[in-house]
C-alpha cells in the first residue's frame, strides 16, 4: 500500500495526467463510477493504473480511507470548502475536513515530506513492522513508557570504534536533537485529534447547515436558485464579481491606489492621491481561462449591499488583520468569511505577519517597499489566485 502512495505521488509532483475509467475501460469524468484511476506521464507517455477500491494508508478519522477518497480530494484541490463539501454531499463520498485536506494535497504535491496521517510503516514506507511495534515514532514504546535510542556517536564510543579520549570526552556532552513535534509530546502521548474535531464543529457547522437547506425538490421554485448560487453554476449571465477592501486609513491598498495597482502594476503610496468620492472603483481584467472580460467592483464598506445577493458577488476580501473591519459584514467571523470568500492579507517585505493572521484562511501577499518593478509580479500572482476562484463560481 505504501508504494501505491509513493508511485501515486511521483505522478502528481511531476505533473502527470489522471484519467478516471469505468468498468468498460471507458473515460469518465464521474468518481462515484469509476473504478480505477490512469496516470500518464508527461516526459516518456508511459501509463500505470491504480484501483480507486484499493485501500490506502492515509488515516482520517481512525480508519484508512480508499484511494478513491484520496483522488476526490485532490481533484478538488482548488474547490472552495463549501463547494468541496457539496460535491462530498453529492456524490456520498467522505468529507476530508479543511485542515485534514490542506496537510494531504500539500504531501501529495511534493511542498511538504510527510503527512501526519501517513500510517506506519514509515512517512515513506520504509520503517518496518518490527520497528513500529516496538517504537511509536516519538520516542515511546507502545506501553506507554518512554524509550531513549542511543545516538551514532554513542553507538561507536560503546563499540570501541573511536580510539582518541579526546573525541570519546567531546561525544559524551552529544545531545540528540528533537524536532518541535517530538519536543511537545513530553513523557506522555497525547492525542489532539480534537482540536480538529473542534475547528470542523466551527469552522464548517454553518456550512453544513445552508447546504442541508439547499436540498429542495427539483421542481422546487427555490431550489435551482441557490444551488446556482452556491455552484456557481451558470443559471444566467454573471453579474460584476465585488472586491472588498479595507476603509483603513493604515491600509496599504485603499480605493484611492486600488485602480493604478490592479490595472498599471504600480504600487503607489494611498496619501499621495485622491481618495474616491463614493468609496467605489471599477477595475476590468481579461483572464486567460475565462472568455469575456470581468468587470470588478472594488469596494472599501457594505452600505451598498442593500440585498443579500450582494454578499454572493463578493469574491475576494483584503484585510488588515483587524476584527473590526468585519463588523457590518454578513459573516463578521474570520473563520467563517474567508470560508465563504477568499481572502487576502498584503503586507510589506519585512513586516510581520500577526500570529491571528497567519491561522486565519487568507493567502499572504508580500510587497517590496522600494523595487517598484517587482510590482507586476505581485499583481500577476494576485490575478492568478484569483481566476481561479472565478473559475470555481462558474465563470466561464
Amino acid at each position: 500500500m505504501a508504494s501505491l502512495l509513493k508511485r501515486l505521488r511521483e505522478h502528481l509532483k511531476n505533473g502527470d495526467k489522471l484519467t478516471l475509467k469505468d468498468g468498460e475501460g471507458q473515460d469518465t469524468e464521474d468518481i462515484t463510477r469509476a473504478t480505477v484511476v490512469q496516470t500518464s506521464s508527461n516526459s516518456d507517455g508511459t501509463q500505470e493504473i491504480f484501483s480507486l477500491d484499493e485501500e490506502t494508508e492515509i488515516e482520517i478519522d481512525g480508519s484508512l480511507v480508499q484511494l478513491r477518497i484520496i483522488i476526490h480530494c485532490w481533484m478538488n484541490k482548488d474547490s472552495s470548502a463549501a463547494n468541496y463539501l457539496a460535491d462530498c454531499q453529492n456524490k456520498q463520498l467522505t468529507n476530508v475536513s479543511f485542515l485534514q485536506r490542506t496537510d494531504l494535497i500539500n504531501w501529495l504535491s511534493g511542498n511538504t515530506e510527510s503527512s501526519q496521517y501517513l500510517k506506519a510503516p514509515g512517512q515513506n514506507g520504509e520503517a518496518s513492522d518490527k520497528a513500529n511495534t516496538s517504537d511509536n515514532g516519538n520516542g515511546s514504546s507502545v506501553d506507554g513508557s518512554q524509550s531513549i535510542k542511543p545516538t551514532a556517536s554513542e553507538a561507536a564510543v560503546n563499540g570501541g570504534d573511536v580510539s582518541d579520549p579526546i573525541v570519546v570526552e567531546t561525544m559524551t556532552h552529544e545531545r540528540v536533537l528533537l524536532d518541535h513535534n517530538s519536543a511537545l509530546r513530553g513523557g506522555k502521548p497525547i492525542d489532539f485529534g480534537y482540536l480538529i474535531k473542534d475547528a470542523e464543529l466551527k469552522l464548517v457547522q454553518s456550512i453544513k447547515g445552508s447546504l442541508r437547506g439547499s436540498k429542495l425538490p427539483s421542481g422546487h421554485k427555490g431550489a435551482h436558485s441557490r444551488v446556482s448560487k452556491t455552484n456557481g453554476s451558470p443559471s444566467g449571465p454573471h453579474k460584476d464579481p465585488i472586491i472588498l477592501i479595507p476603509s483603513a486609513a493604515s491600509s496599504i491598498l485603499t480605493v484611492a491606489n486600488i485602480k493604478q495597482f490592479l490595472m498599471d502594476s504600480k504600487y503607489m503610496n494611498p496619501r499621495d492621491l485622491p481618495t474616491a468620492a463614493n468609496g467605489l472603483v471599477n477595475v476590468e481584467k481579461k483572464f486567460e481561462r475565462i472568455s469575456r472580460p470581468i468587470r470588478f467592483i472594488v469596494v472599501d464598506n457594505t452600505r451598498m449591499f442593500t440585498k443579500p445577493e450582494y454578499w454572493d458577488r463578493v469574491v475576494a476580501v483584503f484585510t488588515t488583520g483587524h476584527t473590526w473591519q468585519f463588523n457590518n459584514y454578513q459573516w463578521n467571523s474570520p473563520q467563517e468569511l474567508f470560508q465563504r470568500c477568499k481572502g487576502y492579507y498584503f503586507h510589506f517585505a519585512g513586516d510581520s505577519v500577526p500570529q491571528h493572521v497567519q491561522q486565519w484562511n487568507v493567502e499572504k501577499v508580500e510587497l517590496d517597499k522600494n523595487k517598484r518593478f517587482k510590482d507586476v509580479e505581485v499583481v500577476r500572482y494576485f490575478w492568478h489566485s484569483l481566476e481561479k476562484e472565478l473559475i470555481s463560481r462558474g465563470y466561464r
